[in-house]
């Protein structure tokens, strides 16, 4: 009984989130000031980290989780690693988030326990559904762009789908900045997952309570 009411809460939780936070350390000088930053962002309201770090060692990447584990503790925030179950093992995040290459839900969940939160990567209907067919607690779709730049975006018309198909939150990446996101809202779109407004901005702080201002 207890498990399936702590996922219930879990999904309670996704329900609520708003302000997704997708890591990036490149620009960063050092571990700490990284760390300032993302501490910055959740004092600022961000809801979900995601410790996505493609090119830092296994080490590194779980040095740095132990202590984003605390920082999200710390702020209420849900704690995702991308990609690699066995660290968010490791570093007690709350879930995993996978990619079209990584292993499926269900193997997520034999590392993780049943009641880990599982989020996909989507581009298309079809994936998106096999996400919820496959038991994914909440989807990241995109990439969109509102100004036609990105050879690889998304049309508009799938986000407008997912909003009245997927049963699932769905939170739209992609071309997403304080300048357009008013644009988004109008749309429908209220769950956002962002990176560089965020983590490089001067005080991200500052800059997530302002995109929460547009997230009802």
């Amino acid at each position: 009984m207890w498990d399936k009411l702590k996922e219930q809460f879990n999904l309670l939780k996704l329900e609520k989130k708003k302000l997704y936070l997708i890591t990036s350390s490149e620009k960063f000088v050092s571990k700490d000031e990284f760390l300032d930053a993302i501490a910055s962002a959740l004092q600022g309201g961000v809801d979900i980290i995601q410790l996505r770090e493609k090119s830092i060692p296994d080490n590194v990447i779980v040095e740095i989780g132990h202590k984003i584990r605390t920082l999200c503790d710390e702020f209420g925030a849900t704690f995702i690693v991308n990609d690699r179950a066995d660290i968010a093992k490791i570093v007690q995040a709350d879930g995993v988030h996978l990619g079209s290459e990584d292993i499926n839900v269900s193997d997520a969940r034999e590392v993780l326990g049943d009641n880990a939160i599982v989020g996909k990567t989507t581009h298309t209907p079809d994936e998106v559904e096999k996400a919820i067919k496959d038991g994914a607690d909440y989807i990241t779709l995109g990439p969109i762009s509102l100004n036609n730049k990105n050879p690889h975006a998304i049309d508009f018309s799938v986000v407008e789908w997912a909003q009245d198909n997927a049963k699932i939150p769905t939170f739209v990446t992609g071309d997403i900045t304080l300048n357009n996101v008013v644009e988004l809202t109008q749309s429908g779109i209220y769950k956002i997952a962002v990176t560089d407004p965020i983590m490089y901005a001067k005080i991200p702080e500052q800059t997530a309570r302002s995109f929460l201002k547009y997230l009802p």
